[in-house]
């Protein structure tokens, strides 16, 4: 009978030899030993650590077969380019942002050639601080929502004192009395928008409409009729002036 040997699972068992260092020779025999298990010792350390693959297998021949691995490039002469005029205006913005952060504090100013002097650049605290008056001034304050002293005008002054004589304009009408006796310094001028609700009687037209108070007050027949009647009321109140003729003292001659 012919046992084929081949197609057979041969089961081989592990031999463990154990030498001991009396049964040696001689003291190098030792040291050989201790030496080669050490190292028989690293290289079961390093083998059963886990090894990751240098190579992968697609399962692929490379005969004919080209792979692209970046599709989206498609000119690689236009695309660096354009890469290269990105970082030219990016680094051109950079350098115009710190030149005008760094201008600033220049003094060179638009319009220094006008000047009749240069200003100086190191200041004293006392200029400093009459400056920030002068800025301080400008304005009311933070308190007052920063209401700005506007340019004092022929027509904004007429305006003014009337608003201060309302309470004598319209005398039906009660009104809070003035903080100030004079023109006040800080103000400003607005427009009182119309509502889209209301109808268009309902709100003076735009013919009608002038451009300051004064105007308007001259346009109004109620309020010419108004004092019109005052003030001949205040002539009549006043007493009639009667002429009366001084005479003259002679002085009487001695006889």
């Amino acid at each position: 009978m012919a046992f084929d040997l081949s197609a057979k699972k041969i089961n081989r068992i592990p031999i463990k030899l154990v030498i001991d260092k009396d049964d040696l020779d001689s003291d190098d025999d030792a040291q050989k030993l201790t030496s080669t298990s050490n190292t028989e010792r690293k290289y079961r350390h390093r083998n059963s650590r886990v090894k990751l693959a240098s190579e992968l297998d697609t399962g692929m021949k490379n005969t004919g077969v080209y792979i692209d691995v970046n599709p989206q490039r498609f000119d690689k002469g236009k695309e660096t380019q354009s890469l290269q005029n990105t970082n030219k205006s990016s680094t051109c913005n950079l350098v115009q942002m710190n030149a005008d952060k760094l201008l600033e504090k220049s003094i060179l100013q638009p319009g220094f050639e006008k000047l009749e002097k240069v200003p100086k650049y190191l200041q004293k605290e006392k200029h400093l601080k009459k400056e920030r008056q002068k800025e301080a001034a400008k304005t009311k304050g933070d308190k007052w929502f920063n209401l700005p002293a506007t340019e004092m005008t022929e027509e904004k002054l007429r305006d003014l004192e009337i608003i201060q004589m309302r309470s004598i304009l319209n005398p039906k009408q009660f009104y809070k009395k003035n903080d100030l006796k004079v023109v006040p310094k800080y103000f400003q001028v607005g427009t009182v928008v119309d509502s889209p609700v209301d109808f268009y009687h309902d709100r003076v037209p735009r013919k009608e409409r002038k451009k300051t108070l004064v105007d308007e007050l001259m346009a109004n027949a109620d309020f010419q009729r108004y004092n019109k009647r005052k003030y001949a009321e205040i002539i009549q109140s006043k007493p009639s002036k009667s002429v009366h003729v001084k005479k003259k003292k002679v002085p009487e001659l001695m006889k």
